[in-house]
């Protein structure tokens, strides 16, 4: 039996309707393949079937009317619709057209370590799964929406403890990971359960830029808005050390939480180790919780020596990625939007994601980036992929294609 032939042309990724149609049918393409002609049939015919539904390829040595003749007839007896069936032969949107990994106007990731670019959910998919608000934007508006792994409750718990007991912690995590969620939690929690805590936030944007004096002053401010700043550094932590004891004395405690701390100089890493060793007696006056991306890490190294005095002291925590807790996630994030997650991915779903969070480093080394922002990033652009085609599930497949 001969191969098919095809003309050997640069091709552009141009799926038929065809495959959106037999998705809303639950036809698969291993259907497909058993209905086809007798010349297109053996080792070849997978392959040429792919070509036909996602290329619009046909072999030239194969009457196509007979390929057509045998989709149709497996059409109408999954009960499609002849209206469908008529534009079952044509270019699909440009919507699903996107999805393919060689699709021309695709934009070029460059060097952002984003693997999945931010994109809307649309409002045919808001429509298609029912979806009254976006399960993953601006999805953070009360505890209950805090996705709680045993990884996010450890670090949520050791936030937590350092500022009720003066630690010093420094809070490590991928852009994207949760870092700002806990923090934000945090606070809430404090507020919502009236503890005698007093939270501390350098507003300065540039940390690179943050010295001794701006956190002085920013103690001073939160706990005392009105008050009058000393000029000298001498004079701003001695009415620094009073605030605090005062304070302390009056049952509370305190916590200085610095955001994007990786770009904190050398100079004001150190003068935090002396801010966190003010006491009364033996209580400390300010716990410190350093929140950062990775390069934090590398900072607060042993074998960095410029901070080897406030590494031996700081406690460095990790937050980790989502990895095999991806569908639990999902489920909860979904959840609080009102859908069923079951209703919305087929089983396989969620580990095909997680495959495709993976990222390679260097020659031999996998990283896994399966973390919110990455997670939601991919999962708004499966409903909308799956909404555009009106597949009635997300399954692995489709999650492969994107």
């Amino acid at each position: 039996m001969s191969q098919p032939a095809f003309r050997h042309q640069e091709l552009e990724y141009m799926p038929l309707k065809l495959k959106s149609i037999m998705a809303r049918a639950n036809l698969s393409q291993h259907d497909l393949v058993k209905r086809m002609p007798a010349g297109l049939r053996g080792p070849t015919c997978r392959p040429t079937v792919s070509r036909i539904l996602n290329w619009d390829e046909w072999p030239v040595n194969i009457d196509r009317d007979s390929i057509v003749e045998a989709v149709e007839a497996l059409l109408r007896e999954a009960h499609v619709s002849e209206a469908d069936i008529a534009q079952a032969w044509q270019p699909d949107s440009p919507e699903v057209r996107y999805l393919h990994p060689k699709f021309k106007s695709k934009p070029p990731l460059g060097d952002d370590p984003m693997i999945h670019r931010k994109e809307a959910l649309t409002e045919q998919a808001r429509k298609h799964w029912r979806l009254f608000k976006d399960p993953f934007t601006d999805d953070i508006n009360a505890p209950e929406d805090v996705f709680l792994a045993d990884d996010q409750r450890y670090v949520r718990e050791v936030m937590y403890s350092a500022a009720r007991h003066g630690r010093f912690v420094a809070i490590v995590g991928e852009s994207g990971s949760g870092k700002t969620t806990l923090r934000r939690d945090m606070i809430d929690r404090i507020r919502r359960e009236r503890l005698p805590i007093q939270v501390i936030q350098p507003r300065t944007i540039d940390k690179n830029t943050l010295t001794a004096g701006a956190i002085c002053d920013a103690i001073v401010l939160d706990m005392q808005p009105h008050a009058k700043l000393r000029r000298t550094l001498e004079g701003k932590a001695r009415e620094v050390e009073r605030l605090l004891t005062e304070s302390s004395q009056g049952g509370y405690s305190h916590v200085l939480m610095i955001e994007e701390s990786h770009d904190l100089s050398v100079s004001t890493l150190k003068f935090l180790k002396r801010f966190w060793e003010l006491e009364d007696g033996f209580k400390k006056l300010l716990a410190i919780i350093l929140i950062g991306q990775p390069e934090m890490k590398n900072r607060l190294d042993e074998r960095n020596f410029e901070v080897r005095e406030v590494v031996r002291r700081c406690e460095l925590v990790e937050l980790l990625p989502l990895d095999g807790k991806l569908e639990e996630y999902l489920t909860h994030k979904l959840q609080r939007a009102g859908v069923d997650y079951a209703k919305v991915f087929a089983p396989g779903a969620a580990d095909a994601a997680l495959a495709k969070l993976i990222q390679k480093v260097g020659k031999h080394d996998y990283v896994s980036m399966a973390y919110p922002l990455e997670v939601n990033n991919l999962t708004t652009r499966a409903l909308n992929a799956a909404a555009a085609i009106g597949a009635t599930s997300i399954d692995a497949d489709l999650i492969k294609e994107l």
